[in-house]
């Protein structure tokens, strides 16, 4: 009758304890509370919960109880333990219970590592998910030793710790990937977002170069030509203020441009953005276009790709209104402490007097502003007729620091 008793009341424990413990969700939660369970349904001094790794051939000590090492790096040290026959090794290569009132003297004992507390008498079960064994829970030192009632106790209780074990597996997975897809949706709403400012940027920009700029550059030739014929001289003065201002507006108007002009990427990447370019050129005015790039781009090229990046921009679309062109090349040549780009078409190229003279027109004020954008980063820059046909512009910039 009294064992009888004894019998019902742990089976009423074990029923409320697994019940708390399969409402739990954390990994480390499920698997400490369940070893102090162990402990207290067993009477034992100390245990650990061991998972055996995907290679199966160790086991992490993903949690223990009732003992703490002097040395604070044991369990760094000793948390992966090789899957061996041992007093504790067989519960994982033999997939059964093990009971050992006598580790010392044990067939299969192998000693213990320094640090650990003297193990007298052992109980370990497998942590079973189905017919598959994931790991292990051990306890040590009952006085007296253990029996088989504990070894069917500890076995009822350690299948369901098993399945809270998996239970929690499953929800952190599941929190990893929501969490990946949140983080995605926000990528994708920042890129989204990236993308229609770059759009609206260009559209203004577009709108500034068709509209505002090119507005001023035939009130530029007009003045021109008035200055050209028979003025008289203080009208003469009174123009040419008024083409200057004109040059200056222009020159301001060419600055928002290239404010606006901005990668599609801002990170850096200049090889990816000129790309990406290329393709919208090809794209919008029926272009063939290749980008050809050697050498690896170093960290330093981030500090001058606003400014390449514009300058190539420009000049594209340079190629796309005036050149009657069918193809460009953009050439990049990364090298120790340099880049080196070359922007080059096969349409009709440029008269030899825009060429001689845009460095102080303000009529020319787009090569003059890509000319001014890269000597302020201490490079060079030119632009000529190529050998046969089209236009030739070349750029180099230093990447490092700019020279005082």
């Amino acid at each position: 009758m009294e064992i009888g008793l004894i019998l019902r009341e742990q089976l009423e424990s074990l029923h409320s304890i697994s019940v708390e413990i399969a409402s739990l969700r954390g990994l480390s939660e499920v698997q400490d509370r369940a070893l102090s369970y162990c402990l207290e349904l067993t009477g034992s001094e100390f245990g650990f919960v061991g998972l055996l790794n995907d290679q199966r051939n160790h086991l992490d000590v993903a949690a223990i109880k009732g003992f703490s090492p002097s040395d604070p790096r044991f369990y760094e040290r000793f948390r992966l333990i090789p899957v061996r026959p041992s007093v504790f090794g067989v519960t994982i290569t033999e997939e059964r219970s093990n009971i050992s009132n006598d580790v010392d003297t044990d067939p299969v004992h192998v000693g213990q590592p320094r640090g650990h507390p003297p193990v007298r008498t052992f109980l370990g079960v497998p942590l079973r998910v189905g017919t598959t064994v994931i790991g292990m829970i051990g306890v040590a030192n009952k006085p007296g030793g253990y029996v088989a009632d504990d070894e069917r106790l500890l076995s009822t209780f350690a299948n369901q710790v098993a399945v809270a074990i998996d239970n929690a597996r499953l929800y952190e997975r599941q929190r990893e990937m929501i969490e990946g897809l949140e983080q995605l949706h926000r990528r994708i709403g920042e890129a989204e977002r990236s993308q229609v400012l770059a759009q609206e940027r260009d559209r203004i920009a577009a709108g500034l170069h068709d509209l505002i700029e090119q507005g001023i550059f035939t009130i530029g030739l007009q003045l021109s030509s008035l200055l050209e014929g028979d003025v008289e001289p203080a009208m003469a003065a009174r123009l040419h203020d008024v083409r200057q201002l004109a040059g200056r507006t222009a020159e301001s108007v060419r600055e928002v441009i290239f404010a606006l002009a901005r990668p599609g990427q801002e990170n850096g990447d200049l090889t990816g953005s000129l790309r990406r370019l290329l393709r919208e050129a090809s794209r919008a005015h029926g272009l063939e276009t290749d980008l050809v790039v050697s050498g690896d781009p170093p960290p330093a090229v981030s500090a001058v790709t606003h400014a390449v990046y514009a300058v190539v921009r420009e000049a594209l679309a340079n190629v796309a209104r005036h050149a009657q062109a069918r193809m460009v090349l953009v050439s990049l040549r990364y090298a120790p402490g340099h880049l080196d780009v070359v922007v080059q078409d096969d349409g009709v190229g440029a008269p030899d007097l825009v060429l001689q003279s845009y460095r102080e027109s303000h009529l020319h004020f787009g090569l003059r502003h890509m000319r001014e954008q890269i000597v302020g980063l201490g490079g060079d820059f030119d632009v000529a007729n190529g050998e046969e046909s089209g236009l030739v512009v070349r750029l180099g910039v230093p990447l490092g620091e700019r020279p005082g």
